[in-house]
């Protein structure tokens, strides 16, 4: 079983009830029953669904969950677990931190339909942010804020990978700012024109907005601010809100209220999740007919015990139960499953 951030598969009997017990508010973290083991091999579960992710040793990893063989797709030495992003298209993993040696960042790019990396940017350590795909997955943005532990080292700057031609393009900034100050927010727009950047300025936290356009490599002054609910910058062109592109970041790493299996024959939401009661996760079939995946509650550390995090096909629904374990609900054969592995497990991935 995965020890840290497991992954389990679970299915509910057609008439069974709910196998996992409700935390109260008091259960210390991490501590709550995470219910019963699984009832037959994972490969009798038939998943053809791949993991890519990153692990706390910082390699880049691939588990195959139809046999669980984990297969290390990159071991760099990072110094603990890398940053994680995906493309839209599936094609493309980012995954980026700071080497073991302490002296530089580093930032891979792995293509998933080749089989193959390469190191797309590097600079000294630290001052380094997290990159982000444009939504058609042709760039990746990086930037590097200049950080005083570099002494006269250089290798600031934002730059755009060209996944189609392999450059490194730098991006043009707007007269008077420079890219040694920091750039806490690299985004894109919804329809990918343009790359969206916010930076600070310290002491006195003024906040710059640019919009860089890669067509036409220009950049000009855009307004907006922080969206403390969404936990991102918002952009605006006069009065006009700019759509921001969703941020890529690992499946395992994103909690939903409900959701459908991808030929929507599924659906899968929380019953009454509200305060510190106990609530039930339930999918239901096209016809109406629901059954019992699991029973949470509320953990004062924890929050909400069970999260839906999406459906690897049109009959395996992943949730997490608590902070550390995942599962997939089986919603055909009513089967459970544990998915077999070592220490050295993602703690962040994506399918």
């Amino acid at each position: 079983m995965w020890h840290r951030y497991a992954c389990l598969i679970v299915a509910a009997n057609v008439a069974g009830a709910a196998t996992a017990s409700a935390a109260s508010p008091d259960t210390p973290c991490g501590k709550h029953d995470a219910g019963a083991a699984g009832n037959v091999a994972l490969p009798a579960m038939s998943i053809k669904t791949a993991l890519y992710g990153v692990a706390v040793s910082g390699r880049l990893l691939k588990v195959d969950l139809d046999g669980g063989k984990t297969t290390i797709l990159s071991d760099h030495g990072f110094e603990s677990m890398p940053s994680l992003r995906a493309s839209a298209d599936g094609r493309w993993l980012s995954y980026s931190g700071v080497l073991k040696t302490g002296n530089k960042t580093q930032y891979w790019l792995y293509d998933r339909r080749r089989h193959s990396e390469q190191l797309v940017y590097e600079h000294p350590a630290w001052g380094g942010g997290i990159p982000a795909f444009s939504p058609d997955s042709r760039y990746l943005a990086i930037g590097a804020a200049y950080d005083s532990r570099w002494g006269g080292a250089s290798g600031d700057g934002l730059f755009l990978f060209d996944t189609q031609t392999s450059r490194l393009l730098p991006v043009k900034l707007p007269p008077g700012i420079s890219g040694r100050q920091a750039w806490p927010s690299t985004s894109w727009s919804r329809d990918g024109t343009l790359l969206l950047l916010a930076r600070g300025l310290l002491p006195d936290a003024r906040f710059s907005y640019v919009g860089y356009h890669p067509a036409s490599t220009r950049s000009s002054m855009l307004s907006g601010q922080y969206d403390a609910q969404e936990h991102r910058y918002t952009f605006k062109r006069g009065n006009k809100t700019i759509p921001a592109a969703d941020e890529g970041v690992p499946r395992s790493d994103i909690a939903h209220e409900s959701g459908w299996s991808p030929g929507r024959q599924w659906h899968a939401y929380f019953d009454q999740r509200q305060d510190s009661r106990p609530y039930q996760l339930l999918v239901a079939d096209k016809a109406g007919a629901i059954r019992p995946v699991a029973v949470g509650g509320y953990s004062q550390c924890e929050g909400y015990t069970l999260n839906i995090i999406g459906w690897f096909d049109e009959r395996h629904l992943l949730y997490r139960s608590g902070m550390t374990t995942y599962r997939v609900f089986d919603a055909e054969t009513g089967n459970t499953a544990d998915l077999p592995g070592e220490d050295d497990m993602p703690l962040s991935f994506t399918w």
